[in-house]
């Protein structure tokens, strides 16, 4: 293809000069800000004073400033050189030096000889290159910018130790600086003065993003290439607003892109990639990880991780026969299969029919004049998913001041929170659940027999009524004689409540470890169950106006807000009111459907909040709350991981008593007592 711009198509060019022409890769993509310096040079190059010879490339690192420079080489059709300032520049390095230079023959008595030897920017200039001048703001000297800007004037010349050179006429100069980096001065007015076309470098568009990473790297994923594109134009704009001097650029986002697509870890290459290339200090990464949680993004890189670890953007079609049974073997898989599998249109087996022939599947979503009703999906918006937090919160907060009333309790000042999980939590989150998921995927299998009878067509048997009389069971004393066909939807009928002490001393002898990993197992075996759940967390006298905190990290109410990441927030804060805590959870489960409900508490020692919430008073009230929601169905259970496990005992009773010595069981211990009850 012709080139358009070539600015002297009748120049000859030497064999070195076109060694130097640059070759525009086929990843190479023409963006608006080349077009438009072409077109500029081009339409003044024979209008004399008015020729566009000085250009001037001004952003952050990894805008394309470089790649730009090196583009307009290609298709000016000029040799291309570049010289990088440094801070002790001095005029030798701009006018070239005179150094000594060795006799060949050592015999020779004359001595030692001088040569004048040019810069690269004497050659540029006298030959007739493109030249990029790359941070002169970093040079100290002004009297060595002094010297860029008489070469930079038009038909100037410079006076050289041996001669005087003229700027040659297609000579062309394209300075590329960044914006107020550490160690860089503001670019000299009269160096600025002599440029005749500047360009603000900043990141491209999202969608210009997207098609020079998805040309680099070969993905072809537009969920993954767009999602990390508006993560980069986030973190960078989230740097600049809080004064970080780091930058998220275009090289960031290429390398992030081919990390993942190798097969690294979305969130971990996020920090390796991008994060820690803007910055290492800890408290400027929080602003980045807040930002990031803020415009619920975190979310989505997580879908897209799992997405590609589950399928590897792959599809295959199978055929079938019949009904697939799942059985489940002795050893638990290492790995997660590669492909998803789905039905071909054509495929034979009984629960592929027509969709013509299908009468039982017509929707009875119809209009008056019996047509069809069709419902669009509707996405979410970030704002409206906030409100839909701050209203749920709030209801939170209302239904447990209510739980309480009539009790000690009642003049209590409470809040419930509900924590929100950072990029850092979603990496603790990862890492732990890469450790117990061997152990909890090994439980689940044992489990899932035991729910068959909850969602199949079969009888469950000795019930207190039904459809089916068993004569045999007439001497059991338990009013058990029937059974009955459990429906195919219904769920395993147990709920299950944990609740954390988050008081000061879990954050000792690595408690607070132990209880993270605790919940991050039951979180991940009920879901694979699909047995609701709550997972709070509780302290108290935060504050003379907050003398009770409840974290509500999981609850079933409404799973949709739920963030399983947010578990890794749990921290050590104050004291603990543990009867309290007990009584609201406890009036959740029962409002729960399900017919088992069971209640475990992590905790250290024994209960104390201030004013006059401890020893026997404190006991008595723990007491108290474990008899009243016994008598109601509550099944109550304690894991003792502090010193105080004899008061522990003594308060719940050694039926409802775990003895933790180990920390490193505790995970699997809960998920085991947990499983006993389906």
């Amino acid at each position: 293809m012709k080139n358009q711009w070539l600015l002297s198509p009748a120049r000859q060019l030497t064999e070195e000069e076109k060694s130097l022409v640059w070759q525009k890769p086929v990843t190479h993509i023409e963006s608006d800000a080349e077009r438009r310096i072409c077109a500029e040079v081009y339409r003044n190059w024979t209008r004399g004073e008015m020729k566009i010879t000085n250009i001037l490339l001004e952003g952050d690192a990894g805008s394309g400033k470089t790649q730009l420079a090196k583009a307009l080489s290609a298709d000016f059709g000029l040799p291309y050189t570049k010289v990088t300032c440094f801070a002790d520049m001095d005029k030798s390095d701009i006018l070239g030096s005179i150094l000594p230079v060795l006799p060949e023959d050592e015999d020779n008595t004359e001595g030692v000889t001088y040569k004048y030897y040019p810069s690269e920017i004497v050659r540029a200039y006298e030959n007739g290159w493109l030249l990029e001048i790359q941070e002169p703001t970093v040079i100290r000297d002004a009297a060595v910018l002094m010297s860029l800007n008489s070469a930079l004037e038009p038909d100037s010349s410079i006076n050289l130790p041996t001669r005087i050179v003229h700027r040659h006429p297609e000579f062309i100069a394209v300075i590329t600086t960044n914006r107020g980096y550490n160690g860089c001065h503001p670019l000299n007015e009269a160096l600025r003065d002599r440029v005749q076309h500047s360009e603000k470098m900043d990141l491209p568009s999202v969608e210009v993003m997207m098609e020079r990473a998805a040309v680099k790297t070969g993905c072809t994923d537009e969920d993954l290439l767009l999602t990390f594109a508006r993560v980069i134009v986030l973190l960078d704009q989230t740097a600049k607003a809080n004064a970080i001097k780091g930058v998220a650029g275009m090289r960031s986002y290429f390398f992030w892109v081919d990390a993942v697509l190798q097969g690294s870890e979305t969130v971990d290459q996020l920090y390796h990639k991008v994060i820690y290339k803007i910055t290492t200090d800890p408290d400027e990464i929080l602003i980045l990880e807040q930002a990031l949680s803020k415009h619920r993004v975190l979310s989505e890189l997580e879908e897209i991780s799992e997405r590609r670890i589950k399928t590897n953007s792959e599809i295959m079609e199978i055929h079938t026969e019949g009904t697939i049974e799942t059985e489940f073997s002795n050893t638990v898989p290492n790995d997660i299969p590669a492909v998803a599998l789905r039905k071909s249109a054509d495929s034979e087996g009984q629960s592929n029919h027509d969709a013509e022939n299908a009468i039982d599947t017509q929707s009875s979503d119809n209009g008056e004049d019996g047509d069809p009703i069709y419902h669009e999906l509707q996405q979410i918006t970030n704002e409206e998913l906030e409100q839909q937090r701050q209203v749920f919160r709030k209801h939170l907060n209302q239904q447990a001041r209510e739980m309480v009333k009539g009790s000690s309790h009642e003049k209590v000042n409470l809040i419930i929170h509900r924590p929100e999980a950072t990029l850092a939590h979603h990496r603790e989150y990862h890492q732990i659940a890469s450790v117990l998921m061997p152990v909890i995927r090994e439980l689940v299998r044992k489990a899932v027999p035991l729910l068959e009878h909850e969602v199949s067509t079969v009888f469950a048997k000795s019930r207190v009524y039904g459809t089916k009389f068993h004569a045999e069971k007439l001497a059991s004393p338990d009013f058990h004689y029937y059974s009955q066909k459990c429906p195919p939807d219904e769920e395993p009928s147990l709920a299950v409540a944990l609740r954390i002490d988050e008081s000061a001393s879990m954050s000792a002898f690595g408690r607070l470890d132990a209880a993270k990993q605790a919940a991050v197992a039951v979180y991940e075996f009920c879901e694979s169950c699909k047995i609701p759940m709550l997972i709070y967390g509780d302290t108290a006298d935060r504050s003379s106006l907050e003398r009770m905190s409840l974290y509500s990290y999981i609850d079933y109410e409404n799973p949709a807000l739920n963030d399983k990441y947010c578990l890794m927030a749990i921290q050590g804060h104050s004291n603990n009111r543990d009867g309290m805590a007990l009584r609201i959870l406890a009036e959740k489960l029962m409002k729960a459907p399900q017919k088992t409900k069971l209640l475990i508490s992590i905790s250290d020692g024994q209960p104390k909040a201030m004013p006059d919430y401890t020893g026997e008073a404190a006991i008595t009230d723990m007491k108290g709350v474990l008899q009243e929601y016994s008598r109601k169905g509550i099944l109550f259970l304690a894991a003792a991981i502090g010193l105080d496990k004899e008061t522990i005992c003594d308060i719940y009773g050694q039926e409802r008593f775990l003895d933790i010595t180990d920390l490193r069981q505790l995970p699997a211990r809960l998920i085991q007592v947990i499983a006993k009850y389906l």
